[in-house]
């Protein structure tokens, strides 16, 4: 049996079907249905969508056929890969190429043989759309035609499913570059944080200190001197728990150190507006459960909520509630003020799309909605981190 030859681009046109990454996958509905059509619009009982790899025919999808592969050296699909066209065969037994092959000699004594070339764009030949019959036969004009037209959809399925695959690889990328570019803000944030608290706020405290031991020195006591020094030492008093209001609201520092609501309530002990009252009910965050970065946005999440709140509600109490269920972690900011006209219109206000940025950078859910007794309730959701081996091991 003269076994097809082997074509002169054999390396690169391998490497074309390979790339791929189709040989030994699991049956797909796509090709599947490609190849019932063909055996209907062939009228065989056999049909294959049939790729060439060095040593055999591995068949994608096949109807009539039990094999799930072929040795190449039998398979009249490699013909078409050596001559790079299709081949129509009426009676395999009067062809040279076919007459002596154990798949007409033998069972399933074929005789009549179709095989589409599977053509890909850079010109390489990976195989066939083949149809069979036991019987000589000849195909109509139409028939070819649409057999034709159906190989270049097997080859557009082919190209969709690398498309996809190269998609979800680059979004995987993406995803994991904008995880490392959010750790790295994070990091940032927590070394100019940390700066201004143990930083520029010791420093101005310094200077606090020694104005305050001055105006206590015979030197300070003349009313112009001391007026003064007093207000510049007021206003350095002020200004250090501005440092650390800020740094522990923009901090991360604070959220390694305390963990969320530890951090939450750190920061709503230092709030100005002491006529609003700040509750915490629920429990805080294991720290196996959330990654720091996201850990570091849902404290910034609950930090915007609360400030809200406190500033902008006209309420005399906020409720802060922290729980772990379902594989999710939830934090509700709820206030008893005026609440928002219309819920839905939350994005308007800048505060408000700062959270559903931090939310969506975490793949978390926010909602606002209007509790009975009036007010706003902001529940912000994620997935809780599923814990490693380690994490999980007892002990």
């Amino acid at each position: 049996m003269p076994a097809a030859a082997i074509p002169k681009d054999e390396a690169h046109r391998l490497l074309d079907l390979r790339g791929y990454r189709i040989l030994d996958s699991d049956p797909d509905e796509a090709f599947d249905g490609l190849t019932r059509l063909a055996r209907q619009v062939a009228e065989t009982p056999f049909a294959l969508v049939s790729l060439t790899d060095d040593s055999r025919q591995w068949f994608k999808a096949r109807v009539g056929v039990t094999l799930q592969q072929i040795p190449r050296e039998w398979a009249p699909c490699a013909h078409v890969v050596f001559e790079r066209q299709s081949i129509v065969c009426n009676d395999m037994q009067v062809d040279a190429r076919f007459a002596d092959n154990p798949l007409v000699t033998g069972p399933p004594h074929v005789r009549f043989y179709a095989g589409m070339a599977l053509l890909t764009p850079r010109g390489a030949i990976l195989g066939t759309l083949a149809v069979m019959d036991t019987v000589p036969r000849a195909l109509s004009p139409d028939q070819v035609e649409a057999l034709t037209l159906l190989a270049r959809q097997v080859v557009d399925a082919l190209e969709l499913r690398m498309a996809y695959r190269d998609l979800s690889s680059l979004r995987a990328r993406e995803k994991d570059l904008e995880g490392r570019l959010r750790a790295e803000r994070m990091d940032e944030a927590q070394r100019l944080a940390a700066e201004l608290h143990d930083g520029v706020g010791q420093d101005l405290a310094g200077l606090s200190l020694l104005l305050s031991g001055f105006l206590r020195s015979p030197a300070a006591q003349p009313k112009t001197v001391s007026e003064p020094i007093t207000n510049v030492a007021q206003l350095l008093s002020e200004c250090v728990a501005r440092c650390r209001q800020v740094s522990e609201g923009y901090g991360g520092f604070l959220v390694r150190r305390e963990g969320v609501v530890g951090a939450l309530r750190c920061f709503a002990q230092r709030m100005s507006q002491t006529s609003v009252r700040v509750e915490f009910t629920g429990a805080d965050i294991a720290p196996q459960s959330i990654e720091e970065t996201a850990a570091y946005y849902l404290f910034g999440i609950g930090h915007e909520a609360i400030t809200n709140a406190c500033r902008h509600s006209g309420g005399s109490a906020v409720h802060v509630h922290c729980e772990q269920r379902d594989g999710h972690i939830e934090l509700s900011v709820e206030d008893d003020g005026t609440g928002l006209a219309d819920p839905r219109g939350a994005q308007r206000g800048l505060g408000l799309s700062v959270m559903q940025y931090r939310a969506q950078a975490i793949g978390a859910e926010l909602h606002f909605e209007t509790p009975e007794g009036g007010g706003l309730r902001i529940t912000c959701r994620l997935p809780s981190r599923e814990p490693t081996v380690a994490q999980a091991r007892p002990g």
